[in-house]
């Protein structure tokens, strides 16, 4: 079965308690609140009123509902693999947002329906490890307007990883994790997705590759000493 199949089964199973999931996730590795990991995010993110925003791997559209929170006046656009997960989304935003200053639809983020030099600000959160992130790079450097911005945040990885024997072994921890606590789906969607989780020093290398200007990336703390640190990335076009 291919990455991307993988993926669209384990997060079809997952849509209906993914918040409450990843909540829990979050707060056992890293000592945050899914609310406050997306908090963070966005506080550290420049918000224009009146821009165009792009959402990547959307999901339940946890990111396009902190944004209409406190920017009101942008539009943004969610994307996601997973249908199930965006039908999740258009229950949560309700009527007042859906179809009117949020939009969701369907499509993968290596190759994105949207025309070149469309979107003010591209946003991804949790989601960059289950894509292959050269082609994710310049995919949102194409759809990003000129001068446009990109902020993600997602879990980063160690050099040691790089290791063919220790990636290995990373992937049957993983595998065995989720396997006890999800099920096989997820399981090996999240083994899949060790050898896309890349360093700070690798995503800075993918990011000027693919166009970027003024990569700035910033190591957050995870609660235990063996969970590899949360990053968050933005770069300019």
């Amino acid at each position: 079965m291919e990455e991307k199949e993988v993926v669209v089964e384990a997060f079809t199973e997952l849509a209906p308690r993914y918040e409450s999931v990843v909540d829990n996730e979050l707060h056992k590795f890293w000592g945050w609140s899914y609310d406050g990991f997306i908090k963070f995010l966005l506080e550290n993110t420049l918000i224009e009123s009146g821009e165009l925003l792009l959402d990547i791997a959307t999901g339940t559209g946890v990111i396009p509902r902190a944004v209409m929170q406190k920017n009101p006046n942008c539009k943004i656009v969610g994307v996601d693999i997973t249908r199930a997960m965006l039908n999740q989304g258009k229950k949560k935003l309700g009527g007042e947002l859906f179809g009117k200053k949020v939009f969701l639809t369907t499509g993968n983020a290596m190759f994105m329906p949207f025309a070149s030099q469309t979107y003010d600000l591209v946003l991804c959160g949790l989601a960059t490890h289950h894509m292959q992130v050269d082609q994710l790079a310049a995919e949102i450097h194409r759809i990003l307007k000129v001068e446009g911005r990109f902020s993600l945040a997602d879990v980063g990885g160690s050099k040691l990883w790089r290791n063919p024997i220790v990636n290995f072994f990373i992937k049957i921890l993983a595998y065995l994790y989720f396997l006890v606590t999800e099920n096989k789906d997820r399981a090996w969607a999240e083994a899949s997705a060790v050898s896309n989780v890349f360093t700070a020093e690798d995503w800075y290398g993918i990011l000027i590759n693919a166009g970027f200007k003024e990569v700035k990336i910033t190591h957050l703390k995870s609660k235990k000493f063996w969970v590899p640190d949360p990053l968050l990335i933005q770069a300019n076009k």
